[in-house]
């Protein structure tokens, strides 16, 4: 707790900074700051910090590890929207839901079984439609989960059609770790949400590209980016002592 404590006000001057960074980014490609959700990453982050930063006005937060997550949330004010960003197994879905009533979305769907999963819990359980994304892995790496670009479509229309409790709200990626081909893949996930808003008949503003963290997320604003994941230029990138499971 000492180590948190001395990081007492960082967090949410990093916060002001990055808010900023996007607004910048929004006027170089001539659009509204307010078309961008900020999501902070407070995955291994004591509550300590992810209360500073809500403290300063912050309610869209992100964590990766469903047993950190049904722990963390009830430590925190109920106002807050959790994001799912994680890995999900089938097994985890019940708990993840039922633990956290304010879940607002899962970012990682990534093929039917899951979001029969989550559709079936969600009826069971009686809670509003869950709001999802459909992961797609742009950059082809076998260590990246997601759905290939080819199948992005099949799999939003699964969601639509067949699972009543789920609304779908957009695509989601993670680009490379080095950056260097970040543009050609948000380039791709634009290019699937082409794909998928002609074949359902809705709008792109209906359709929300999730693309873009700590390293490039400027440049997924500029790329049209309506969701950005930023954690250790909120956080830092110090590493907390957390009980981490999937």
């Amino acid at each position: 707790m000492a180590a948190a404590s001395a990081t007492d006000g960082v967090a949410a001057t990093a916060l002001r900074s990055v808010i900023q960074r996007i607004e910048h980014a929004a006027e170089r490609c001539g659009r509204r700051s307010d078309q961008v959700r900020l999501m902070a990453v407070s995955k291994t982050k004591p509550v300590s910090l992810v209360k500073q930063v809500y403290d300063a006005g912050h309610r869209c937060f992100g964590e990766n590890y469903v047993k950190e997550l049904i722990e963390k949330a009830p430590q925190l004010p109920d106002d807050i929207e959790w994001h799912f960003i994680g890995n999900l197994q089938s097994n985890k879905v019940k708990p993840l839901l039922t633990g956290v009533p304010n879940l607002a979305m899962v970012e990682t769907v990534d093929d039917e079984k899951i979001a029969n999963q989550l559709d079936r819990v969600a009826g069971n359980i009686g809670r509003k439609p869950l709001k999802v994304f459909i992961q797609v892995n742009t950059s082809g790496e076998e260590t990246k989960s997601g759905v290939e670009p080819d199948g992005c479509l099949e799999l939003v229309k699964h969601v639509t059609s067949n699972c009543p409790n789920l609304e779908f709200c957009g695509l989601m990626t993670i680009g490379m770790p080095d950056y260097t081909s970040t543009p050609e893949n948000f380039k791709t996930l634009a290019r699937c949400r082409s794909e998928v808003c002609e074949a359902l008949g809705i709008s792109e503003d209906q359709c929300d590209l999730s693309m873009g963290m700590s390293g490039d997320f400027e440049l997924a604003v500029e790329m049209g980016s309506t969701n950005v994941r930023v954690g250790s230029t909120i956080f830092g990138a110090r590493e907390y002592p957390t009980k981490q499971s999937n």
